[in-house]
């Protein structure tokens, strides 16, 4: 039963922010309460998303070398972002214009 409760504070709690926040920064909220069913439990770890702003999304990394290596699969990520802000099947209501055109990452 906590457990509900938990769930259901959560919601208010959302939905209160929705409320409150830019259409970009309630967008930035939701990819970081869903950073790992986004990227993997591996890149999850070791990044977060930080800020959206103008279309662009800065996530912090671990250290320079991940920069790195996720500069190659930046579009990929692109495209999983844009898809997680356009799917229909979950009980978020995010705003259907705000799209990720590029990622920034910085060193945390």
């Amino acid at each position: 039963m906590k457990l509900n409760q938990q769930l259901n504070l959560k919601e208010v709690l959302l939905a209160a922010l929705k409320s409150k926040l830019s259409a970009s920064d309630y967008c930035a909220l939701m990819l970081y309460e869903h950073w790992e069913s986004i990227c993997g439990k591996d890149i999850s770890k070791k990044t977060r998303p930080k800020a959206l702003y103008k279309n662009v999304l800065t996530v912090s990394v671990e250290n320079p070398v991940l920069i790195f290596e996720l500069g190659f699969i930046k579009e990929e990520f692109i495209k999983k972002i844009n898809d997680f802000f356009s799917s229909e099947d979950k009980k978020i209501a995010l705003d259907k214009s705000i799209t990720v055109k590029d990622i920034r990452f910085i060193n945390k």
